[in-house]
């Protein structure tokens, strides 16, 4: 088995199930899919409280998070070699950890899913860079909702991905070049994307592009450079830039709902700038959820 949904038990149980949101920087198959990394099969299910059942909301989270643990424990405990600590997107081979604490973010992210960007040149595509997306794990209690459905089913439905975005726990978007780019024009594509997006930017939208823009300007993205793209909040965006390897410092806080949110649709939206992460993202929940 290879591919992303070749880790799931590690990818959930990879970090502190006790760890939550609140200690955030600045708080006051039945399912096959086209992708690739579709291998993975497990008898075991996840027993759901649902939203309506009867008592506090602090129970039911509580007793869903322990359900989450017990049953990702068993499948980890049953996946045979399942050891290797890093996960490797299979179309540019770059490797991507299981999980990771990154700058500015005070809890471990798990590893949701893994794709590229590929852009088209005449007829033949070059691939850009790879992505893997990573999410505070307490993001998945909240998508009850969605138990039993398809991966294809969650892959079009909005309001999924909108609610992943809402939630106020913590979700990064690691980029890996895999070729050289000037950060002008990695600048350049990112803001054609954008822009279309946001209707009628407000000063404070402009200013978030701009200082977007300024990470970016006269910077050389080298094979092997490392952008994350990580929303603290959903008006609250940092990123980070290295060379090579996870960068340690944040280079710049983004802030503004209208840009955060648009970014997040360039990834996730009804049309994905790297069909194949949204649709391993899909792969994963429609496994977990089952």
């Amino acid at each position: 088995m290879d591919g992303v949904l070749t880790v799931v038990p590690s990818v959930i149980c990879g970090v502190s199930l006790h760890s939550s949101c609140r200690n955030r920087v600045n708080a006051g198959s039945r399912h096959h899919s086209p992708n690739p990394v579709s291998g993975l099969q497990t008898g075991n299910r996840v027993s759901i409280i649902h939203p309506s059942q009867k008592g506090s909301s602090f129970p039911r989270k509580r007793h869903c998070l322990e359900t989450w643990r017990m049953v990702m424990i068993k499948s980890a405990a049953s996946s045979v070699g399942n050891t290797d600590e890093n996960v490797e997107e299979p179309a540019t081979s770059v490797k991507f950890q299981r999980s990771v604490t990154l700058p500015g973010c005070a809890t471990t992210l798990s590893l949701l899913g893994t794709g590229f960007r590929e852009k088209k040149f005449a007829i033949i595509g070059v691939k850009v860079y790879a992505a893997g997306l990573y999410v505070n794990e307490s993001i998945l209690t909240g998508l009850t909702a969605w138990k039993g459905k398809s991966a294809d089913e969650i892959q079009r439905d909005r309001s999924l991905f909108n609610s992943i975005f809402q939630d106020q726990a913590e979700k990064s978007l690691q980029i890996v070049l895999v070729r050289d780019v000037d950060g002008k024009t990695f600048w350049d594509a990112l803001d054609e994307a954008i822009s279309p997006r946001i209707k009628s930017p407000s000063p404070d939208d402009k200013t978030a592009l701009s200082t977007f823009q300024g990470i970016f300007q006269n910077r050389p993205l080298n094979k092997g450079s490392v952008i994350l793209l990580t929303w603290i909040n959903p008006s609250k965006m940092l990123v980070s830039v290295s060379s090579g390897g996870l960068p340690k410092d944040v280079d710049a806080a983004v802030e503004s709902d209208s840009v955060t949110s648009a970014l997040f649709d360039v990834f996730f939206g009804d049309s994905p700038v790297s069909p194949t992460l949204k649709s391993s993202v899909a792969n994963q929940l429609a496994m977990v959820l089952r």
